[in-house]
C-alpha cells in the first residue's frame, strides 16, 4: 500500500469521545445513512451543555446519495435549533465532504444545491453557529436515530424527548467513553 502521509508529518493516536459545548452553548450532532439498497435517512440531536437531551429527529429520505442524507440531516437539525428558540450552537457532522461544501463560497450545480444555499443562509439569522468535522466516535448517538429513522415512515419526525434505544448511547457519550484514533499530526 502506498505512503499516504506527507513528508514531514507523522501519525499520532488521538482519543475521541463526545464532548458537551461551553456554556452557554448547545450541541448539535448530525448524521445520514444510506443502505445498499440506496434507501436513506438523516438524524440527530441537540443537547446543553450538561450533555442533556433537549430535541432531537430523524428522516426518512427514501432514495438519496451519502452526501445528500449529510446534507439533509445538517438542514433539518439547524431548522430544529432555530425552531426551538437555540440562538447559540456548535454544529459538528462526521462529513468532511459536508464542512468542505459548507466552507467554499462557489456552489456547483446539483442536486443539492438549493438546500446548500438554504443551509448558508440560515447563520445569517440572529444567532452564533459554528460548524466543524468531528469523527464517528465522537457522534454514536446521531448515528443511531440515522439509523434508527430508517424504519420510519417517509418524512421528518420529531423527538422532544429521546426515542426508545437512545438513552444508551446518551449514557455513553456522557460517561466520556473514548476510543483510539490513528491522525496525521
Amino acid at each position: 500500500m502506498e505512503n499516504i502521509i506527507r513528508p514531514g508529518h507523522e501519525m499520532i493516536i488521538k482519543w475521541l469521545k463526545w464532548t458537551p459545548p461551553p456554556w452557554p452553548f448547545f450541541k448539535l450532532n448530525t448524521d445520514g445513512a444510506r443502505k445498499i439498497s440506496r434507501h436513506a435517512s438523516a438524524g440527530g440531536l441537540i443537547r446543553n451543555y450538561c450533555g442533556e437531551w433537549v430535541h432531537g429527529f430523524g428522516m426518512n429520505i427514501g432514495h438519496c446519495t451519502i452526501t445528500g442524507t449529510e446534507v439533509w440531516g445538517l438542514f433539518q437539525g439547524l431548522q430544529l435549533a432555530w425552531n426551538i428558540g437555540i440562538r447559540q450552537l456548535r454544529v459538528k457532522v462526521d462529513s468532511r465532504c459536508t464542512t468542505k461544501i459548507l466552507a467554499t463560497n462557489n456552489i456547483h450545480p446539483n442536486a443539492y444545491s438549493s438546500l446548500i444555499q438554504g443551509i448558508k443562509r440560515l447563520p445569517n439569522k440572529d444567532w452564533q453557529v459554528s460548524l466543524s468535522h468531528s469523527y464517528r466516535e465522537t457522534n454514536f448517538a446521531a448515528y443511531y436515530l440515522a439509523n434508527q429513522a430508517l424504519l420510519l415512515p417517509l418524512g421528518i419526525h420529531v423527538f422532544p424527548t429521546p426515542p426508545s434505544g437512545t438513552e444508551g448511547w446518551l449514557l455513553h457519550d456522557v460517561s466520556g467513553s473514548a476510543y483510539p484514533q490513528m491522525v496525521v499530526a
